[in-house]
Parts: C-alpha cells; structure tokens; sequence
C-alpha cells in the first residue's frame, strides 16, 4: 500500500473503495480523459472495478495515490507510480486532475512529492512519462520537472503518445 506523502498545500494518500464517487467522477469527465486512451466509465460500477483492480493482487507493487488539499477530505486528482521494470529501478508516473483544480500548481506540487517518493525511498533511477502529443500542459508540467523528451521511443499501440524520461540526479 502506498506511503501517506504530504506537501505545502496537498496531502497524497492510498486509494480506499469509499473513493469511488470521487474516481468516477474523474474517469467519466471528457475533459479529464481527453488525452487518455481509455473509454469514459458510464456507472460507478466502473468505477469501483477500477479500485479493486489498483487495490488487487494483480497491482501488488504499483504506488497509486489519491490527491487531495489539506484540510479537505476530497480526491480532486490522483498520481501513481506503476509499470516498473524488473529490478524496481524504472517506473512510469501517471497523473489526472478535476478541471477545476487545473493551472493552480497542484499537480507541479504533487509530481515533486512523487518524483522525491520515488527517488529517494523506492531508489528508483529512472522515471517515464506517456503523454498525449497534443496534451500542452501535461508536456508543460513534465519539462517543468525536468523530464526529458525521448523522439527515439514509441509508445507501442499508442502512436499519439510521446515519452518523457527524467533520471536521477547523482548526489554532489
């Protein structure tokens, strides 16, 4: 289960099965899924599939957390660490947000809390990004952290996606 991450203004923490108003709330918004290649969930059933399998034997491993603003017990996003290579030194990020909570630096903040969870306590060496081509503030956020584009890597079946890379930085 994932480590409760806390920041300036955020608090990330496990998914729970009572998230699921808040889960399909978020893979059912068009706007949120606009650049994920996924079908938009049509009833909390959906939803609540969805967390079983994140909280499943199948996912053992993957860190995945809810997003919510200190003080305010409400999933408006989630982040999560996932697909890690073998030997537990690579792993993807992936992240969604309510619109309403867009452009105000949440994800910024919880992406630095992740990237920090994931170097320094998973000792992670490597962390990808998938992102949609034409998903402006996803690559905006991503070169703000430093990830690097990588023109030379495909994302097998997803010929819209692009992928971004950050390594970590050696201690000086």
């Amino acid at each position: 289960m994932s480590e409760l991450i806390t920041s300036q203004r955020l608090i990330l923490r496990p998914l729970l099965k009572t998230d699921v108003d808040s889960i399909f709330v978020l893979r059912s918004s068009p706007i949120v899924n606009k650049y994920i290649a996924r079908d938009l969930e049509i009833d909390k059933n959906d939803a609540m599939a969805f967390i079983e399998k994140i909280l499943g034997v199948e996912n053992k491993g993957n860190e995945y957390w809810v997003i919510q603003l200190k003080g305010n017990q409400t999933c408006i996003g989630t982040i999560c660490l996932w697909n890690f290579s073998e030997d537990r030194k690579m792993a993807e990020v992936g992240y969604d947000l309510l619109p309403e909570f867009h452009k105000k630096g949440i994800m910024h903040e919880a992406l630095q809390s992740i990237l920090s969870y994931g170097f320094h306590n998973l000792k992670l060496d490597v962390i990808e990004a998938y992102t949609h081509k034409g998903n402006t503030a996803s690559i905006n956020l991503l070169n703000k952290n430093d990830f690097v584009f990588q023109p030379g890597m495909k994302d097998e079946g997803f010929p819209d996606n692009i992928i971004f890379k950050l390594i970590k930085k050696p201690l000086i």
